[in-house]
């Protein structure tokens, strides 16, 4: 049905992978109280040095050791200064950004600037026997590299650590009474260590897919907002494994959608179909799937309005052209506005952000 065919579908999951990875460490370490900011320098980071170790060694897994052990270094910077020196989360994870940013574009043009451009060699696509062959479904989600697989089983680890350890318990009593977690003889202090270096390991092997597991080669600043996206399907997936994976895969469809629409000469008039869908869900769970709020009413009007607008474009099927540029932000203008429609209905965990010293002072 115009752009939405298996290829958009397998492209989705494609482009859903790198947030599930990042989405997934970042879940964690939220869970655990430390709101990682850092997520898009640890991505890239582990985006470099994952194309870098492939590169010297022809190695590909021992590059992928290279770019998740980057991420971890990076997440140890924001796990000294978070918590042992209680600095602000937001501020530190600002600045590690930059400095991955700056270390990453240095190191690029002194290593390979008067080299010819290096591409490696792409891992091969993963069959899944019979169940590649279920229609559309078994070509878009049982036919691709390992990354993809591996992310999802990560995930499902979450879920059942999150839900059904005792170490899960552990993480999130850190997250929400860190004090009684002290008082019952957990170390705050440890488990908040370990989410946050889970974040950085899970967001560098989310890098090391997108360079040496989807790309083969590293770009600038590849991760081009990548972290930032994980940490709206966190917020957006409502801090549950669940929620997260098809946030990601909303995010990956929408990213999936503009590069598709990029080679088109006008709108395709399924499109508008689509957006109408989307907002009639929307209106129907802020009035029936979701608890009311004060100005629930002004969402469910703007849904209304773009259900009728959806509609009515998708029977005139008007000629409407965009800029190849414009299409770019889709993704992170549906973040937006989904976070925007999650305000007052989402509850984070309860001491997110905030620094924990021993006797309950927060």
């Amino acid at each position: 049905m115009g752009p939405f065919d298996v290829a958009w579908l397998a492209a989705t999951v494609r482009l859903a992978t790198p947030l599930l990875f990042a989405g997934t460490g970042e879940m964690v370490s939220e869970r655990t109280g430390i709101l990682n900011i850092g997520l898009e320098g640890m991505m890239l980071s582990g985006a470099f040095f994952s194309f870098l170790g492939t590169w010297l060694w022809h190695d590909l897994l021992l590059g992928i050791v290279l770019g998740v052990l980057s991420g971890v270094v990076v997440a140890s910077i924001m796990a000294l200064l978070t918590i042992q020196a209680r600095a602000n989360q937001i501020v530190v994870g600002v600045g590690l950004n930059l400095m991955a940013l700056g270390v990453t574009t240095y190191a690029y043009r002194e290593i390979f600037t008067s080299r010819t451009e290096v591409h490696l060699k792409r891992p091969h696509g993963l069959v899944i026997p019979l169940l590649s062959k279920i229609p559309v479904l078994g070509n878009a989600f049982f036919k691709q590299t390992l990354f993809v697989y591996v992310a999802f089983i990560g995930i499902a680890v979450a879920w059942f650590v999150l839900y059904r350890t005792s170490w899960g318990l552990a993480i999130r009593a850190a997250g929400e009474v860190p004090a009684a977690a002290d008082t019952a003889g957990m170390s705050v202090s440890q488990i908040r260590w370990i989410g946050t270096l889970t974040a950085g390991g899970m967001a560098g092997l989310g890098g090391a897919f997108l360079s040496v597991g989807q790309l083969g080669l590293f770009v600038e600043g590849m991760s081009a907002g990548r972290g930032f996206l994980a940490l709206a399907a966190v917020i957006f997936g409502g801090w549950n494994p669940v929620g997260v994976v098809g946030a990601c895969l909303v995010f990956g469809a929408a990213d999936a959608l503009q590069a598709r629409l990029q080679a088109y000469a006008n709108i395709p008039r399924e499109v508008w179909l689509v957006v109408g869908l989307i907002s009639l869900a929307y209106v129907v769970w802020t009035r029936v799937g979701a608890r009311p709020h004060v100005g629930s009413w002004l969402g469910t009007s703007f849904g209304v309005a773009v259900l009728g607008a959806g509609i009515a474009l998708f029977a005139a099927a008007p000629k409407i052209h965009f800029p190849p540029q414009l299409w770019l932000t889709v993704p992170y203008v549906l973040a937006l506005l989904a976070l925007a429609g999650l305000v007052g209905r989402v509850r984070m965990p309860t001491s997110l952000a905030v620094a924990y010293r021993r006797g309950g002072e927060g």
